[in-house]
């Protein structure tokens, strides 16, 4: 895609975070564009999240500026902050499904908390996106008596119910095996596609990056190296990305025993 062309979606600018005395990122600048699949990689324990909740708005940085459509999350008033809320979407790294309720109630819920729809309008909603991530017969279920697959799929399935027009996803194919995480995937890039929203997404599969991206970065040493698209990574000559991407043991990335 021309991404010199599409407007700015995301926008951090000179952002540091702090916890305590620990500094997870630092300066890091970065610009995320409308309708484009942004993926974050990186060594564990390095920030992803971190930045991934900043550009949500659940992280507050400890300076700098983190700007959604030109609008600074900072400054924002509360009803502002709400009404930007309702344009975006995430999935969590544990899904974050409620157990007590079935899967066509934990699609519905977000409806029935933010929209005036009817009853009527939000189980015609529910079956719509059941079916876009082909669990139409598990509308009656509870989230304990699905597959982790399914449980996945369930959670892409509610964090568009809102139809969000930028949607974050934390590892979407985490804990699952090579071909289940390959069509979650191809999912994610079919509804993006279809309503043509911004992702920005986190993994550590790299096989799957290539397959998400149109353009790559990596969060190491508190900085985010923006290596570009699949080819532009798999060239990219810096190190610590050489290394990750390759998943060797030697290199200046610290291996965790």
């Amino acid at each position: 895609m021309a991404l010199n062309s599409s407007p700015k979606a995301i926008e951090l600018l000179d952002v540091t975070v702090t916890f305590g005395e620990e500094t997870i990122l630092k300066n890091v600048s970065l610009e995320i564009y409308e309708g484009e699949n942004f993926v974050i990689v990186g060594p564990s324990g390095q920030g992803k999240t971190v930045l991934l909740k900043l550009m949500a708005g659940l992280i507050t940085p400890t300076s700098g500026s983190v700007l959604v459509r030109g609008k600074n999350w900072q400054i924002l008033s509360t009803r502002e902050k709400q009404e930007l809320l309702y344009k975006l979407g995430m999935l969590f790294q544990k899904n974050a499904l409620f157990d007590s309720m079935t899967v066509g109630n934990n699609i519905a819920f977000p409806m029935r908390e933010v929209t005036s729809a009817s009853e009527v309008e939000i189980d015609q909603t529910v079956v719509r996106f059941l079916e876009a991530v082909g669990l139409p017969q598990a509308k009656d279920l509870y989230p304990d008596e699905i597959s982790g697959g399914m449980q996945k799929r369930l959670g892409i399935a509610r964090a568009l119910a809102l139809k969000p027009e930028i949607i974050f996803y934390d590892d979407p194919t985490a804990g699952l095996d090579p071909i289940t995480s390959r069509k979650i995937i191809d999912l994610i890039k079919e509804l993006q596609k279809k309503d043509n929203a911004t992702v920005i997404a986190i993994t550590n599969d790299m096989n799957r990056a290539y397959q998400m991206a149109d353009r790559i970065a990596m969060v190491v040493d508190k900085g985010v190296i923006v290596t570009g698209t699949v080819e532009q990574t798999k060239k990219e000559q810096d190190a610590r990305v050489r290394q990750f991407i390759r998943g060797q043991l030697e290199g200046p990335l610290t291996v965790i025993e």
